[in-house]
């Protein structure tokens, strides 16, 4: 009988639940879609029930393929997103939808929780910088603006906490996971006290930690009792380790709805002058400084939405453009901070800015500045990870970007850096399931797995239109330091 491994991705529009053999290689997907919840300015919430029944759904699928196939599945192993939190009372019913990295209202809190988080060197110790993306401004903003539901409040979770303690009855956190909630002291891998006094928490309102390594039998669900259950990590760690960027000076770069940038470290990582970068981990013991970025492609649907009437082969014309129109659009620039500012400078005030319109311009350079601004506020994250880590040549990209050679393409002039794509498409399922196999005893670390990457794309930098864009991008951080003051107003 043959061996298999499960991965499942829960991400912030769907789940992802992928099939590997002994190998590593991928034998079948399920995508499983849910909707965002957005009614209301700053709201960007999902369902915790439709998240976790089309986990269980996707699930259900995969192990009945398996057993269609007379495969023996060895286990299933969880990759999320980070930075999501529900509120649940006493009988671990949820009070609040699940508030996703995208929901902005906390970034309106009031009170000194920013000089308090300057004053007592929070990012220090929490690898995360001040920001309403982190659950103690989310925390801190039911306190102000709903105080019953914060009166009521046995649990701070995360979508894959809940997830799991309705398969195993158990409320367990990862480090992976601890990390991106801004709550956790990476330095001693505790819950931070003085953070949690000022919030008016206490310890028993988080999860358990425990290692990625952690593992279950499944209780509930009849197809898939007795199956253990690796607790796993957050995406982006697990994105780094499914494509095998290892190395200090290995950089993986996902660029989807939003883009980052993220390298492995065997210490904490911290830009105490500028906080331009965060640290997260992806065990108890390695670290993953990085920085993200709001604005990738939700910009390109934003663009969809509001200027093309036909949508149906809106992103072929985005590759038509890209090679159509000059590098530099023809002097026209794309500010696309259209839902604020993560990395590196974290603000929330930022908004997008079309500079240099003429009478000359058209869609296509409008189209081709917005993925040139993009790709500007990705090399940003770059030069702030290299200022506090290593030089890097070689970028490992996947995301959504990763269908449009073109867009590759410019991707490494912006960069000045050799870009590669591999042939697996779900690098945080992978992840997710290597970290099983660890944690089953297949292999004794993931160092020790094994397994051939093939290459899909390799893609150098053009030096013509890398030197050019090299002098645009200077542009760009002028056009994005003068209006700084702007924003604030």
């Amino acid at each position: 009988m043959q061996k298999n491994y499960i991965g499942s991705d829960i991400g912030t529009s769907s789940v992802k639940t992928v099939i590997y053999d002994k190998n590593f290689k991928q034998i079948d997907k399920i995508l499983q879609k849910y909707s965002l919840i957005s009614n209301q300015k700053n709201q960007a919430e999902l369902d915790p029930d439709e998240v976790y029944n089309s986990v269980i759904q996707s699930l259900q699928t995969a192990i009945k393929k398996c057993n269609n196939s007379n495969f023996k599945v060895e286990f299933i192993s969880f990759s999320s997103a980070l930075h999501s939190m529900i509120i649940v009372d006493e009988n671990n019913q949820p009070l609040t939808k699940c508030l996703t990295w995208a929901d902005t209202r906390a970034k309106d809190i009031s009170g000194d929780f920013k000089a308090f988080y300057k004053n007592n060197r929070v990012y220090s110790r929490t690898g995360c910088p001040y920001h309403s993306i982190y659950l103690p401004a989310k925390i801190l903003w039911f306190k102000q603006n709903d105080i019953d539901i914060f009166s009521q409040a046995e649990k701070f979770i995360s979508i894959k906490e809940y997830v799991i303690y309705r398969l195993t009855g158990k409320y367990s956190i990862d480090y992976s996971i601890a990390s991106g909630t801004g709550l956790l002291n990476i330095n001693n891998k505790e819950w931070d006290n003085k953070l949690l006094n000022y919030l008016g928490i206490d310890k028993s309102q988080l999860s358990r930690l425990v290692d990625s390594y952690k593992t279950y039998k499944i209780k509930n669900t009849e197809l898939l009792k007795g199956i253990p259950l690796v607790v796993g990590g957050g995406d982006g760690p697990l994105a780094n380790l499914g494509e095998r960027a290892l190395a200090e000076n290995q950089f993986a770069a996902t660029l989807g709805t939003s883009g980052a940038i993220r390298v492995f470290s065997d210490k904490p990582v911290i830009d105490a002058d500028k906080q331009s970068i965060w640290c997260y981990l992806l065990d108890k013991n390695t670290y993953l400084p990085g920085g993200a970025i709001n604005n990738g492609g939700i910009v390109l649907e934003w663009l969809k939405k509001n200027f093309f009437e036909s949508t149906d082969d809106y992103y072929e014309l985005i590759d038509q453009y890209i090679n159509e129109v000059p590098t530099g659009s023809k002097d026209l620039f794309f500010l696309p901070f259209l839902t604020g500012e993560r990395s590196p400078n974290w603000n929330p005030n930022a908004r997008g800015i079309i500079f240099g319109l003429d009478y000359n311009h058209s869609k296509k350079e409008l189209i081709k500045a917005a993925i040139e601004g993009i790709s500007y506020r990705m090399r940003t994250i770059k030069e702030a990870l290299e200022a506090n880590s290593s030089t890097c040549n070689e970028i490992i990209l996947n995301g959504g970007a990763t269908q449009s050679k073109p867009w590759m393409q410019l991707l490494a002039d912006v960069f000045n850096a050799r870009v590669i794509v591999h042939e697996n498409e779900e690098a945080a399922a992978l992840g997710a399931a290597m970290i099983g196999a660890v944690a089953l005893g297949i292999y004794d670390d993931y160092n020790s797995i094994e397994f051939n990457h093939e290459k899909r794309i390799i893609l150098e930098p053009d030096k013509k239109s890398a030197k050019k864009y090299n002098q645009l991008y200077k542009f760009h951080k002028e056009l994005y330091d003068r209006n700084k003051i702007l924003f604030k107003k």
